[in-house]
C-alpha cells in the first residue's frame, strides 16, 4: 500500500545546511513569516507567493513563470484548480495546482487590485480582471517601476541520466528565503512551503497517494522524503499501542 511508512522516515532529523529545506511547524509560524513578508510597496506580491509556496505548494521557479491566464479565467474569475504545464516544472511534467485557501485567495485578489491601481501590463480588452493574460503573475520591482523577472536556464541529471533544462529565477529563490529567514525561521527555503505542505497533510491523516498528487510527485519515496518526522506522533503511537497489555499474574511478583 502507498500508505505505508517507512520506518528510516521515523527518526530522521533535518539538519540545517543538509539540503532539506525547513518544515514550518505551526500555524503561528506561517503567520508571522506572512506578516513579515507584508511590509513595503513590494508586501501584496510578497504575501502572494508565500501562500502560492505553501497554499499550493509550488516549486519557486514554477510560481516565477506562472502568468496571470494560468490563474485567472478570461471572466476575471480566480481559478480553482488549474494545470501547470510541462514547461514549468522541474520534471517537464504538467499537474494540477489548486487555489483551494480562502487566505491564498484574498491575497492573490489584493495582489491584482495593487496592479489595476499602479496601471501594471493591463489587459487591452478588459479581459482577465483587467490584467494582461500573457504577463507574469509575479512581478520585480525596480524603483518605481514594475518588471519581468530575470531567469537562467539549468542543466541537471534527471533519475534516469537524461540531461534535462529547467529555468531558474534566482532573485526570486533569494527573496522567498529571505522572507522566511527574516521572520525567524533558520535552515528554511522556498522549499520550505512544499515540505510543510506535505507534512501537514500527513499529520491530519491524509495518505501518501494525495499527498503524493499534490506534490506531482511520479514515485512515492520522494514524497515520503518531504515528510517531517514527528516525535510526538511517535511517541503517542508507541504509548497508545501497549497501553491495555496486562501481564499474567504468575509472573507478576
Amino acid at each position: 500500500m502507498t500508505s505505508n511508512r517507512p520506518i528510516r522516515r521515523l527518526k530522521t532529523e533535518i539538519v540545517t545546511g543538509s539540503g532539506q529545506a525547513q518544515v514550518i511547524e505551526h500555524p503561528k509560524q506561517l503567520a508571522h513569516i506572512l506578516w513579515a513578508a507584508s511590509r513595503g510597496e513590494t508586501g501584496k506580491r510578497n504575501i502572494a507567493l508565500i501562500w502560492m509556496l505553501f497554499g499550493s505548494g509550488l516549486r519557486i521557479n514554477e510560481a516565477a513563470q506562472l502568468k496571470v491566464k494560468d490563474i485567472y479565467h478570461p471572466t476575471g474569475e480566480l481559478k480553482q484548480a488549474f494545470r501547470i504545464p510541462g514547461s514549468y516544472t522541474k520534471t517537464g511534467k504538467p499537474r494540477t495546482i489548486f487555489i483551494l485557501v480562502p487566505q491564498q485567495r484574498n491575497a492573490l485578489g489584493d495582489l491584482k487590485a495593487q496592479r489595476l491601481q499602479d496601471r501594471v501590463m493591463l489587459s487591452p480588452d478588459g479581459t482577465y480582471g483587467g490584467l494582461a493574460p500573457d504577463s507574469p503573475v509575479f512581478l520585480s520591482l525596480k524603483g518605481k517601476r514594475w518588471q519581468k523577472l530575470a531567469f537562467n536556464v539549468k542543466r541537471y541529471q534527471d533519475s534516469d541520466g537524461n540531461i534535462r533544462e529547467t529555468m531558474v529565477c534566482g532573485s526570486l529563490e533569494n527573496l522567498a528565503r529571505e522572507l522566511i529567514k527574516h521572520a525567524g525561521v533558520h535552515g528554511g527555503s522556498s522549499h520550505s512551503g512544499r515540505r510543510s505542505l506535505a507534512t501537514w497533510m500527513d499529520r491530519k491523516g491524509y495518505d501518501l497517494e494525495l499527498i503524493q498528487g499534490v506534490l506531482g510527485h511520479t514515485n512515492a519515496d520522494m514524497s515520503l522524503i518531504y515528510i517531517d518526522p514527528w516525535d510526538r506522533r511517535i511517541d503517542q503511537a508507541f504509548k497508545t499501542t501497549c497501553r491495555c497489555l496486562m501481564l499474567p499474574k504468575t509472573i507478576i511478583k
